[in-house]
């Protein structure tokens, strides 16, 4: 039998190792439990494969008349899966989409046509296993309107599609004789001619301040890339509010990039962009850029 000093030294060994397996089995569970943290981190934070879609904000179309849109698909986070690709339209227009797939990325072409003038809206659906995503452009076709001057009748169309509340706002500012009378207030030749300052009608009130009005109602700014100042499109004036546009608007005599993307274009002269010119070079003031000689925007008609 073991002396006691034996036996405590024994059990005091036996002690130890237990303690060292204790501490073995701690490290590997901290070893464990830092790895699987690690593992769901990871998994959580590394962004998974994806994709967009995307398409014009407003389509203008007309009656009877296809219009082909592009749709694109971007892959995202190396995603390499076929995107399913469907399109409907709203009551009244027909929608097909061509191919019916993309894989990764790539384009794909949107039909859109209706029988008759309106306003549609059409849902492009893209999946790709769990993945959805959508797009719905506004389709609409043109308005037109029929611009009397003085010098002459300026038909221009309008985009709805592209600038519903820019539209929305002009054809009720028309409808209600708004625009009756109202002076070209600002001439700057092969630049733009403005109008739209209720101040200025027949000529009449202080023209110091013309310019600095509108109507009562203001609309956002909208852009659409489809859409630039180019020489002929309509435009609607602001202050430095980007969102400050309410009834001035002015026609672009020349292609003015510079306006891009700054100012909402919602139209374009169809026929009689020769009076825009023939207003565009009459004798101004060269401080004001207002006509010596009062040129008027006479009426407004909604067609």
């Amino acid at each position: 039998m073991p002396s006691v000093q034996k036996r405590r030294l024994i059990e005091k060994t036996r002690k130890r190792e237990r303690r060292g397996r204790t501490y073995l089995v701690a490290i590997v569970l901290i070893i464990i439990a830092v790895a699987v943290g690690w593992y769901v981190y990871s998994a959580a934070t590394t962004p998974r494969p994806d994709f967009t879609i995307a398409a014009p904000s407003g389509v203008t179309i007309l009656a009877n008349t296809p219009t082909n849109s592009i749709i694109t698909i971007t892959a995202v986070n190396q995603f390499s899966g076929t995107v399913l690709l469907t399109a409907k339209g709203s009551t009244g227009l027909t929608a097909t989409i061509s191919p019916a797939s993309v894989t990764g990325s790539g384009t794909a072409t949107l039909t859109t046509s209706a029988a008759a003038n309106g306003s549609y809206t059409v849902t492009i659906n893209a999946t790709s296993g769990g993945l959805i995503h959508f797009v719905t452009p506004r389709v609409a076709t043109p308005i037109y309107a029929r611009l009397i001057t003085s010098d002459g009748t300026i038909d221009v169309e309008l985009y709805p599609a592209q600038a519903p509340k820019t539209v929305a706002n002009f054809v009720n500012l028309a409808q209600s004789g708004f625009y009756t009378n109202l002076t070209w207030h600002r001439v700057v030749k092969g630049f733009v001619i403005q109008t739209g300052d209720p101040t200025s009608q027949n000529a009449g009130g202080d023209n110091n301040t013309w310019g600095q009005h509108g109507s009562s109602q203001t609309v956002p700014l909208e852009t659409d890339s489809s859409l630039q100042n180019l020489a002929g499109t309509l435009g609607m004036a602001r202050s430095t509010d980007p969102n400050s546009g309410s009834s001035q608007f002015y026609i672009n005599l020349a292609d003015n990039h510079s306006l891009d993307g700054n100012y909402t274009v919602f139209g374009k002269v169809t026929a009689g962009m020769n009076v825009a010119l023939t207003i565009g070079n009459v004798p101004v003031y060269p401080r004001s850029s207002q006509p010596i000689n009062p040129v008027f925007l006479t009426s407004v008609t909604i067609r």
